[in-house]
């Protein structure tokens, strides 16, 4: 019994050896399993890219559009019409061309030579040479006081009008109304007394002028145009080219057809003085015919 008391006593101490060999052998295992990652320094660096070192551009100034750059605003005298499309005006740095910008058209028409005019203007890029600048103006009047003496104005002046679809050079003659002065064809009179251009062979074709206080309200002359126009019918105000092709620099113009004609109400400005335009319109022989002559002539009004 003694020698079987002695062969379970070494078995229990293999077996715990066993068992402790394999506890401490599970040391080993989780170190081989750190040292890859710690070990590994290139896999961290893929997973993770370091930042560019690369200068980032810097952001170059905006431009707008067509080159243009910032309103430019400037005082001169005006020299003169060059073409259709550009003018002169004398100014401090001498003599400069200035391509006329839309809705800018008709007004030369208002102004002599050697008036003191306002503008603002901008700079285009010509392309192909950007050293070049093409100067385009936004806005152009006579200077206040410009046309206070009467030698300023010749008696005649030439006029383009579209008559039928095709432009005409006419002769105008001075007329001197109420603290204004405007140019008129042939084909019409003046009444000065009542401030109205009329056809002279149909005196029902006319326009009204009537100059309007320093602190007019533009919105309430639209309310009593439109209340006056629709007598006549439905009333439209003109805007953008519909406006252009009449009288370019108007701040109001409403106008309504009825059964016996067309009515016109028109708010314009000279020289710092509104006025009120009315025009009326028979359906007639002179019904193509007067509107042009009408607002060639209209357009020429001017501040006295």
């Amino acid at each position: 019994m003694k020698p079987q008391r002695s062969i379970s006593a070494a078995a229990a101490l293999a077996v715990f050896l066993l068992a402790l060999t394999a506890c401490t052998g599970d040391k080993p295992a989780a170190g081989s399993t750190d040292a890859p990652v710690s070990a590994s320094p290139t896999t961290a660096l893929t997973a993770v890219p370091e930042p560019s070192t690369a200068p980032e551009p810097s952001a170059s100034p905006s431009q707008p559009a067509g080159g243009e750059t910032q309103v430019i605003k400037g005082t001169g005298v005006y020299n003169g019409q060059i073409d259709n499309h550009s003018i002169e005006i004398q100014t401090e740095e001498g003599p400069i061309a200035f391509e006329l910008g839309a809705g800018l058209e008709n007004v030369p028409e208002t102004l002599n030579e050697e008036n003191k005019v306002s503008f603002e203007y901008v700079e285009k890029e010509v392309e192909g040479d950007d050293s070049v600048k093409q100067r385009v103006l936004t806005k152009l009047s006579a200077s206040e006081g410009s046309a206070d003496s009467s030698s300023e104005l010749p008696p005649t002046k030439k006029l383009e009008l579209t008559l039928e679809g095709s432009k005409e050079v006419k002769t105008a003659a001075l007329a001197q109304g109420n603290g204004y002065a405007v140019y008129l064809f042939d084909i019409l009179g003046f009444d000065q007394a009542k401030g109205r251009i009329y056809l002279k062979v149909d005196s029902e074709y006319y326009a009204d002028i009537e100059k309007l206080p320093s602190d007019f309200n533009l919105d309430y002359l639209r309310l009593e145009g439109s209340k006056e126009l629709s007598k006549i019918g439905e009333v439209k105000e003109l805007k953008g080219d519909e406006r252009t092709r009449a009288m370019a620099d108007a701040r109001l113009f409403l106008t309504a057809t009825g059964k016996d004609g067309t009515k016109k109400y028109i708010v314009k400005e000279s020289g710092g003085q509104g006025y009120i335009i009315t025009m009326n319109i028979p359906f007639g022989d002179a019904t193509e015919g007067f509107p042009p002559h009408a607002f060639a002539s209209l357009n020429t009004l001017v501040n006295r």
